[in-house]
């Protein structure tokens, strides 16, 4: 279900939820909570009229961001929740909108990976592989009977693997404003275990076919027996053989389609698995592949940033160099030129010339300076950045932020924004300054918001968004 956030009289982000109560008079909403922070109006859109429908907040969990709505007059037809809990290796499916400008939505299938709880706030989590739509807002997660197990988080775990809260953490959340949901009243059977129980029935019809045919075989050799020792070779006992012989060649028959049905669904099945596994790796390579060149691009730039600092450093040591040459032959024309000219005052002239070296010995210290950024977010996940001092000291300096194509220096964190803080040198000092950032920017613990150019120093804390990172100074 299509939800739109208006800043005024303009939309100014949409997302999507799914309705878990609803009558002709109320009806609720889950989404997520970044999408309806800040927010001016929410408009619920009805899916069979199209009507814009206002939404009220009537729950927010910024910590699992998930935020309940409440809508009048919404008479949609809720989703079912699971009548119990997936487990490991179920196959899963994610709701999602393939862009944040369109209203379609599609199905995306996994697995599940793992399920746990998360310390700080006893909430249930769900590891999984079925892929979301750009950001994850409103995606909700499915098992095989389309019923409700969880809702997917916009964040992925430490493991790079996708999550999502599960349908009992919601139950609790939802539970604050007394609204109910409809649960399933069985158990999902999913297409994987009814595979399972048909390939199980199949072989223990195999294994009573084959015991029922053994029993009918050893029945046959003992009336044959019984005939070759009486020599009496009536025509009942023979009808009697031959019935059993019959039965017995009837049973094997059986049996052997048995064997069949049951090697068809074994192989039906291992094809099934193997499909879900090749899906699954298939995803797995392409997240590795993206995460190494992310890394070889970084290297590749801090690389160019050491080589043209090296680079300064040499014309500028060439530049010092032939500057004092100079100096010295300029000396030596002037005591020539006058034997009068004092000791004192050739000293007198080279002091004069002496601060020019000394700024320029000063800003190439500068250059050769690097400053380092290392810290972590709230899950564990480390950030380092390395900034050399010779882009610090540019009048525009060092842009920080989640968009790559805005600067190399990148914080891969939803709390970051696109231009989240600029950095630079000025006068031998190091500034720092927000951007107007969404989740604002902190140094030892002080918001920096609206307050300029900030200083700070070796050893400072500073957050960025949510992300906690230390100021290490390096020397030349």
């Amino acid at each position: 279900m299509l939800i739109k956030v208006y800043e005024g009289r303009h939309v100014a982000r949409s997302g999507s939820g799914f309705v878990v109560q609803s009558d002709k008079y109320n009806g609720y909403v889950l989404t997520n909570a970044a999408l309806v922070q800040g927010k001016s109006t929410l408009t619920v859109v009805a899916p069979s009229t199209g009507a814009e429908l206002v939404a009220q907040v009537a729950e927010v969990d910024s910590s699992i961001d998930v935020a309940l709505l409440k809508v009048n007059g919404l008479n949609v037809s809720p989703l079912v929740f699971s009548a119990g809990p997936p487990e490991t290796g179920d196959v899963v499916w994610s709701v999602l909108k393939w862009s944040s400008d369109s209203s379609s939505l599609g199905l995306s299938r996994g697995n599940l990976r793992n399920v746990y709880k998360l310390r700080a706030n006893d909430v249930g989590v769900l590891s999984h592989t079925a892929i979301v739509g750009e950001g994850g807002q409103g995606s909700v997660l499915l098992n095989d009977c389309a019923e409700v197990i969880g809702f997917n988080m916009p964040r992925v775990g430490a493991d790079a693997s996708l999550r999502a809260v599960d349908a009992d953490s919601l139950r609790r959340l939802m539970a604050k404003q007394n609204v109910g949901v409809t649960r399933a009243s069985a158990p999902c059977v999913s297409e994987m275990m009814q595979a399972r129980e048909q390939a199980a029935r199949a072989s223990e019809q195999a294994k009573k076919a084959s015991e029922e045919a053994t029993r009918a075989r050893q029945a046959a050799q003992d009336l044959e027996k019984r005939l070759q020792q009486s020599n009496e070779r009536n025509e009942v006992l023979r009808a009697q053989a031959d019935a059993a012989r019959t039965r017995a060649e009837e049973a094997m028959r059986t049996a052997e389609v048995a064997h069949k049905n049951a090697d068809d669904t074994r192989l039906e099945l291992e094809r099934k698995t193997a499909s879900i596994h090749a899906e699954t790796e298939a995803m797995m390579k392409y997240m590795e592949q993206d995460r190494a060149a992310s890394e070889a691009r970084f290297k590749e730039a801090l690389k160019k940033q050491r080589d043209e600092a090296s680079t300064r450093e040499q014309t500028l040591f060439g530049f010092v160099l032939l500057f004092f040459v100079v100096m010295v032959i300029g000396l030596v024309l002037v005591r020539n030129r006058s034997g009068t000219t004092s000791v004192a005052a050739v000293k007198a002239d080279i002091g004069g010339q002496a601060p020019v070296a000394g700024n320029h010995t000063e800003m190439h210290k500068q250059e050769l300076v690097e400053y380092v950024l290392d810290g972590r977010d709230e899950d564990g996940i480390r950030y380092l950045l390395r900034i050399s001092g010779d882009q610090m000291v540019n009048p525009e300096g060092v842009i920080i932020g989640r968009n790559p194509q805005d600067s190399p220096y990148i914080i891969n964190h939803a709390d970051v924004s696109r231009k989240h803080a600029r950095m630079k040198v000025m006068k031998n000092r190091v500034f720092i300054e927000d951007l107007g950032s969404t989740n604002g920017t902190s140094v030892n613990g002080q918001s920096i918001d609206d307050k300029g150019p900030v200083s700070i120093t070796n050893g400072d804390q500073i957050i960025i968004g949510s992300v906690v990172m230390k100021l290490r100074v390096l020397g030349a």
